[in-house]
């Protein structure tokens, strides 16, 4: 009996000693990281750097925002890896590095050129404390300076360029998204691209501020093969199916005044022209259109007026997306995803075609077609006198 109850006894403090979460690590004893940039380093190394939230902060938005040293700070370390240099930033911080709250990833176009991204992304893809959510983004100059930098309107630039991008229709940069491009034969990865400039944002002079300036075109080894401007960047997105289009202004065909639309309910569809030819593209673009601005002299409550804008607004979004298409094609990688619909539609020519894609996206003949219906006129049919 004796023997039963001193057994029941010590199971019994087994239980309460190993059955808690021992590992568990309070939020005062995390250091919460939004943002990491990764910038070439000599002697093969790479530098990683951690935006991280300084938790005793209790500035406004407003309240000394730009370049605000004690809403965040800044740590790097370089290593072979990026496991190896995050360790080595561990040892300089009294919390945890917590990544799966990161918003963005920013990657400096030197790194692009100099060294193989893909090796980045396995740390990412394989560590289950990453969140795969968080966006990527390339930076002209140092990732390392853009984390430095604060925002007007946001406490962190992380968050200032994740909100840019977000506010903007550009939903579909994020880690996950890039990894699956960078590995699907039939697509390559479009990335924007931040460039800090200053600009005088009050009388007391200029502040340095970053955002979207371009789109950068990579192929199948993730190396760069050209910029798209912004506006030619959304189109492209827009031509890939993975965002919006806000809006456009184009001059009326007699040169005299402006029409600015926005669109919304946007979509792409991709046919071949013919089963006997996949190589005979046709992307057709589709909106719905909102005229919010008109500087010409129609009068858009006549219903020819209506007819006219809407043909020719289809045939201005036409030329200027068959432009960007075809300045693609010209570098070969294939951001719109032609090469997948291929490889799904037709499984057997894409078994002939799949090597070496760049090079044949080069050649085959893609259509640009815009299908956007006006759907509001707004309030007011000829300018007011």
């Amino acid at each position: 009996m004796i023997r039963l109850v001193l057994l029941i006894s010590v199971s019994f403090i087994l239980i309460l000693t190993t059955s808690g979460c021992m590992d568990i690590v309070e939020p005062n004893q995390l250091a919460f990281v939004l943002g990491s940039a990764i910038d070439h380093a000599d002697n093969g190394e790479i530098e990683v750097s951690y935006q991280i939230v300084t938790p005793t902060q209790k500035t406004g938005p407003f309240k000394e925002s730009s370049g605000n040293s004690e809403s965040f700070f800044v740590i790097s370390a370089k290593g072979r890896n990026v496991f190896e240099a995050t360790q080595k930033i561990q040892k300089k911080l009294s919390r945890r590095l917590l990544t799966s709250h990161r918003i963005l990833i920013a990657i400096s176009e030197n790194y692009f050129n100099k060294n193989d991204v893909s090796k980045l992304f396995d740390k990412l893809n394989r560590d289950p404390a990453n969140n795969q959510r968080d966006i990527i983004v390339m930076v002209k100059g140092s990732a390392k300076e853009f984390l430095m930098i604060g925002h007007p309107m946001e406490h962190l630039s992380s968050i200032g360029a994740g909100k840019e991008l977000q506010i903007n229709g550009m939903n579909s940069f994020s880690t996950r998204q890039f990894i699956i491009d960078s590995v699907t034969e039939g697509i390559r990865p479009l990335v924007p691209t931040i460039q800090i400039e200053n600009k005088k944002l009050s009388i007391k002079g200029a502040t340095p501020i970053a955002g979207i300036s371009s789109y950068a075109v990579l192929n199948n080894k993730l190396k760069i093969e050209g910029f798209l401007n912004n506006m030619e960047g959304s189109g492209a997105v827009w031509m890939a199916g993975k965002g919006t289009f806000q809006g456009i202004t184009i001059p009326w065909e007699d040169g005299k005044g402006t029409l600015s639309f926005r669109f919304t309910h946007l979509g792409r569809q991709i046919h071949s022209e013919s089963r006997n030819n996949p190589e005979q593209i046709k992307l057709t673009v589709k909106a719905q259109a909102y005229l919010l601005e008109n500087t010409t002299s129609l009068d858009m409550s006549e219903v020819d007026n209506m007819i006219e804008v809407q043909k020719y607004v289809n045939e201005e979004v036409q030329k200027e997306l068959q432009a960007t298409m075809d300045k693609v094609q010209q570098w070969g990688s294939d951001i719109f995803g032609i090469g997948e619909h291929l490889h799904r539609k037709y499984p057997y020519w894409w078994k002939l075609q799949r090597d070496d894609w760049d090079e044949k996206f080069k050649k085959i003949d893609v259509t640009v077609k815009a299908d956007i219906q006006l759907m509001s006129n707004g309030t007011s049919g000829a300018q007011l006198k």
